[in-house]
Order: structure tokens, then sequence, then C-alpha cells
């Protein structure tokens, strides 16, 4: 059985892999793997090279400040390495729920790694394996000590504690003493603070006031604060307002976690307040380092906007593997994606393509702009394919003017669906250019782009198709009447064309 971290890196293997070929869904294969099957991106070609059109907004900085391929390097080989030790030491931990009263339910076996304590003991047995008190004396090295998780093999040190008697013993009806404790064990686990890398404090009743009061802690020192912290774990635990807000702050300064890649937050007790949020959006939004994340986010418009984020920061790693393998000589050359190789065989004219059909597909959006743009001229030669649907794709100019020269060149192509791209009236020129030296096209569409046509460019759209004989149905946004009357014009004659020869057939048949 997978534990909940490793399901979590899975699913960002497959939000973060280049997925190779049609029909939506993604590969699994992983960041980390040496075969790179996807479309990985070429540092040569700029640091947004194939961003495959996901924006965020706010990150415009973010994204036009120059990389720093080693310590981006540097986050690719610790990710790596934290997918590996998960790999390698599953967890099957106790299934805990808060319940109203306060109190926590569970079942099931526990198993720990490398003789890190397991606090859940205490609660399955109903015993504590601590006194806890006010005076905070039993924090000390002895009882952090119990807590920290050693694994050399993936140089990982973790402070771990699951021990729900403590915040349920001092809740906020006791709320001083609370405070006195969090801060203490703070404090101590500051002592450690160039060594841990992972905090889990998952299924503990962890209040609000444990995030806010180690957020001001750290703030007090970002730079020395936990420098190597890798993954933060408070899953299932009772935070929802100013601790996450608070956490927020640490995360967004540049001098603070500047490691840190996960953070599990899933299962709270109550949902997470607006304020905090916007605030975890915002501060996630403008890592450079988050890859994984897992919250309970209302607001599809934040959601989006964290997600974005975590497939952009996953771009950049490949990036920054890419240049590495660049500069030490071991890049390979990578295979052909699936959706590549598609192409390469409509070029090669194999006579079992008689129709492409792409709506939306999410690993054709994974190919970069030149990749994208050498699909269009996949179809100058080729004699078996009779109609083209490509929605949704986000094709550019680039792949309007290939495709333009491409059908200039085509006497099998039928029909053509364009519509749902980014094509400006620059691509058009370039299509209707095309259009006007094709015979075979019958009906094209190409509406709804992202990008409005100048109205230079529609006035040069009836002169470029002014030649064409065959087009008997047209589809495209134009804003000048009279461009649409002479577009129509040019149809209605090409249909009265096609009316005389159909009479003239049968007439002579």
């Amino acid at each position: 059985p997978q534990t909940e971290i490793q399901k979590k890196m899975h699913a960002v293997e497959q939000s973060l892999t280049w997925s190779p070929a049609g029909g939506g869904g993604a590969t699994s294969t992983p960041l980390w793997k040496d075969d790179d099957d996807g479309a990985l991106l070429n540092p040569q070609e700029g640091s947004e090279a194939g961003y495959s059109g996901r924006v965020v907004e706010n990150r415009v900085t973010v994204r036009d400040a120059p990389k720093d391929y080693e310590y981006l390097y540097d986050l690719c080989v610790k990710l790596e390495r934290l997918k590996a030790q998960e790999l390698e030491n599953p967890r099957f931990g106790v299934i805990l729920a808060v319940v109203e009263d306060g109190s926590v339910e569970g079942e099931g076996d526990t198993k720990e790694e490398d003789g890190g304590m397991s606090s859940l003991e205490g609660v399955i047995g109903g015993k504590t394996t601590t006194t806890y008190t006010a005076n905070t004396d039993w924090i000390n090295e002895d009882w952090i000590n119990e807590h920290i998780v050693k694994d050399e093999k993936y140089d990982s040190i973790k402070f771990r504690f699951r021990d729900p008697m403590l915040f349920k013993q001092f809740d906020k009806t006791r709320e001083k003493s609370r405070d006195d404790i969090i801060r203490t064990m703070v404090q101590k686990l500051l002592l450690h603070a160039n060594d841990i890398t992972q905090l889990e404090l998952s299924h503990c009743l962890l209040p609000d006031a444990f995030l806010k009061i180690l957020a001001e802690e750290v703030l007090k020192n970002p730079a020395e604060s936990f420098p190597n912290l890798q993954l933060l774990n408070f899953e299932s635990n009772l935070i929802q307002g100013l601790g996450i807000e608070v956490l927020s702050e640490v995360i967004l300064n540049e001098s603070a976690w500047k490691y840190l890649q996960a953070i599990l937050m899933e299962n709270q007790k109550h949902s997470m307040t607006n304020e905090a949020e916007r605030a975890l959006a915002e501060a996630v939004s403008r890592s450079p380092s988050i890859v994984v994340f897992s919250a309970s986010i209302q607001s599809p418009y934040k959601l989006k906007e964290i997600n974005d984020t975590l497939l952009y920061n996953g771009d950049q790693l490949r990036l920054a593997r890419r240049d590495h393998q660049t500069k030490e000589g071991t890049l390979k050359d990578r295979k052909r994606t699936e959706i590549e190789l598609y192409f390469d065989s409509i070029a090669l004219n194999e006579s079992d393509i008689e129709e492409v059909e792409i709506v939306g597909d999410q690993k054709f959006l994974t190919l970069n702009d030149a990749e994208k743009a050498k699909s269009g001229e996949a179809f100058a030669t080729n004699t078996h394919v009779k109609s083209v649907k490509m929605t949704h794709l986000g094709l550019q100019d680039d792949f309007a003017q290939m495709f333009g020269d491409a059908i200039a060149n085509n006497t099998t192509i039928e029909r053509v669906c364009i519509d749902s791209n980014s094509i400006t009236g620059t691509g058009m020129k370039a299509i209707f250019a095309g259009l006007g030296q094709n015979s075979s096209i019958v009906e094209i569409q190409c509406r709804h782009q992202k990008k409005l046509m100048a109205t230079l460019d529609e006035d040069a759209l009836p002169n470029l198709l002014a030649s064409n004989t065959s087009i008997l149905k047209l589809g495209i946004d134009v804003r000048s009447k009279l461009v649409k009357l002479k577009l129509d014009r040019i149809v209605n004659a090409n249909m009265d064309r096609a009316r005389k020869r159909r009479a003239s057939a049968k007439h002579q048949a």
C-alpha cells in the first residue's frame, strides 16, 4: 500500500511529467528519471520555452527574473532523494479522525521506520509516553531526540510528533500554558535547525497557535531557522486561520526555507478562513521551490493559481536538470513522444491515418512551441488525411504559417477545424494565402481565437482567398461587415460553381 506522501508524490509525478501523447491524462514518468521520455524544455531556447501556455499572473516578476540553475538543480536532486526515501521506507500510519468532541479515533497498524518513536502507541493503548505539565521541564534534549528520525542514506533528519494528548490537554482553555509549551518546543527544535529537513506534526490536534509561534520564531532569523527544511506535514489537525497567515509570511520571505518543496495540510477539522486561503495561495504562488502541495482550497481561482505554480516550478526543475546535463556532457537524446511520433507518421504519409482529431489534449499542450508549429508542416506531402480538427490547443502564428504552407501544396484535405486557438491576423493571412492555392478543402472553421485580428489583417483576407474555387463553408470571426460580405461572395461563387458541376455531371450521365 502507498503512504499518503507517496500518493501525493505520485500525483505530482503525473502533473509535472511531460505527457507523451493523445487522449489526455498523464504518464507516470517522473521528473527524476534519466530517460526523459517527454517533451522536455531546452535551456537554449530560454527559460519560458515550451511553457504550455500556463499563466501565473502575479508571478510575472518571478518568471522574468534570471534563473539560478545551480540552485534549481539542487532542488531537483533533493526532490529525487525525497521520492527515493518515501519509496524505500513505506509507513502504514493509523487512520485518525478528529471528531466533534475533540477526541481522536483510529484503526489499523503502525510501522515506524529506522527506530522512530511511535507516539500513536499512547493513543491506541490509552497511555501516554510523556507526562505533560505546564512547567515545560519535560521538553528537553531527551524528549526531542525521542522524536527525531534519522536517515543517513538520504541525508534526512525528521522531527515527528503525533501524540494528540498534548494539545487535547492544553487546548484553548489553557491558552497561556499551551503557548508557553509551544514556544519552548520551537526554541528547542531551533537548536537542531541546521539538521532538520522534515517537520511532521500530523494527527496531533495541532492548533493555529503552533504555526503562529513557529513562524514568529523563524522570522526573527529566517536564514538560519531550518535552512534545509524540505517538507512540512501538518495534516489532520485544527489549523485554519491566523497560523496559516503567519506561516505564509515565512514562505514569502526570500531568506527563509529556500529548499521547502512539500507542504501537506489536508484533512483539517475546520475549513480554512478566506484570509488564510488568500495568504497561503499568494505565498505558494511566489515560491520558486514548492512542487508538492495539498490542502483544501475552496476558491477555484486560488486553486488554479497554486496548481499553475506547481507546474511552472516543475518546468524550471527540468530546465535546470537539462542545463546541468548539458554542462556535464551527459545529456541524452530524448525519445520522441507519442504525439510527436503521430505527426511524424503523418509527415511520412502513412496510409492508416485519414482523420486527425485532437481537442484540448493535455499531451499536445505539453509540447514546446517549435513542436506545435511542426505539427502543421506534417500535412504538406500527405495524401491520406482528409479531415483535420485541432481545437483548444493554444496553436499560434508559427503553426498557422506552417499549416498555410502545407495546405498550399496539399490536395487531399477536405475539412479543417482550428477553432479556439491563439492565432492572430498574421497567422490567418498565412492560412488564407494557403487556401488561395488549395483546390481540395471545402470547409474551414477558424473561429473563437483568443486574439483579435487587426483591421488591416481582416482587410487582406478576401484578396488572399479570391483565387480559391473549392471553399463551400467558411467560419471566421471578422468585425468588418465589408470583409464579411466579400468573403461570403467568394463562398457563394464557389457554391454556384459546385451546383453547375453537379448539374453538368448529372446531364452527361
